[in-house]
């Protein structure tokens, strides 16, 4: 029946009559028509939209952002939690988030309902920057800014990845990183002894928050699902290599630093001195 269609122009892609071995892309809209021209269906990669009876006839997979404000959990399912970052968009789709942001932060949350993306999206080995505004107890010192940027300061689940610093002002930065650790920026900052004031997350990836009010949700273009896709079309190569260093650089109790080969072979000549000494 499509091929019919095609043959008798009734199907356009981009309101263009469409050919046989045509493929469609991440922004391309699809159109069909009746006879007397006018439009019977609309798709995209998100659906299905009939015409006539003004209903979705088949939904793809949708994605969200929101403003998550503070006090709201950023899951899909808590029993003794009301609040929950699924309840303000608007949709029946059952959608997840991507990535965390904590109970205390705000900001910018993308929530989907394709899980590949998903999964790539918030994979280290992906290295998406996600960029944050953090306001500060009390201004912040030139060499703690040195050492966050350098990376390395150890957490107690592995050393950081460097991180870019924008000083807007002493009290207030703008971090940009390729991590996504529980809590992370918090323990940096905590690290140094200071104390954070407010967290705002305000990009992931190519999407930004704007001036999208708190609270809200707004469905993503199909330009920005394509950006998306690009973001996470390789593996980002620093993070590879600095998430293999980190492996290697595991932290023995009590030895920061010491490598899995070193405590290895110290661990393999104890055991022949204490082998000989028996025999």
């Amino acid at each position: 029946m499509i091929e019919a269609w095609m043959r008798e122009g009734r199907v356009l892609i981009n309101q263009k009559p469409a050919k046989l071995g045509d493929t469609m892309r991440e922004q391309d809209e699809i159109t069909v028509l009746d006879v007397d021209r006018t439009v019977l269906y609309r798709a995209t990669l998100r659906g299905v939209w009939d015409e006539q009876s003004g209903k979705w006839l088949k939904r793809g997979f949708e994605y969200w952002a929101v403003n998550k404000p503070r006090g709201v959990l950023a899951s899909t399912r808590d029993p003794h939690h009301k609040n929950m970052v699924t309840h303000l968009v608007p949709s029946a789709a059952r959608v997840f988030p991507v990535g965390r942001l904590d109970k205390e932060s705000e900001g910018l949350i993308l929530l989907t309902s394709d899980g590949e993306l998903c999964h790539r999206l918030t994979h280290p080995r992906f290295g998406v920057i996600k960029r944050y505004r953090v306001t500060l107890g009390w201004p912040v010192s030139r060499d703690t800014i040195a050492a966050v940027e350098r990376g390395g300061v150890m957490l107690d689940d592995g050393p950081t990845l460097p991180v870019k610093v924008n000083v807007v002002s002493p009290r207030l930065l703008e971090l940009s990183m390729r991590e996504g650790r529980k809590r992370e920026i918090r323990r940096i900052v905590e690290h140094f002894g200071y104390r954070v004031v407010r967290l705002v997350r305000v990009g992931f990836g190519p999407i930004q928050l704007g001036d999208l009010p708190q609270g809200k949700a707004r469905e993503l273009t199909s330009d920005e699902v394509a950006a998306l896709r690009r973001a996470v079309k390789r593996p980002h190569q620093s993070v590879e290599n600095r998430a293999t260093e980190r492996l290697n650089r595991r932290p023995a109790s009590g030895r920061p630093g010491q490598s899995w080969g070193r405590r290895s072979s110290r661990s393999s000549a104890r055991r022949a001195k204490r082998k000989g000494s028996r025999s």
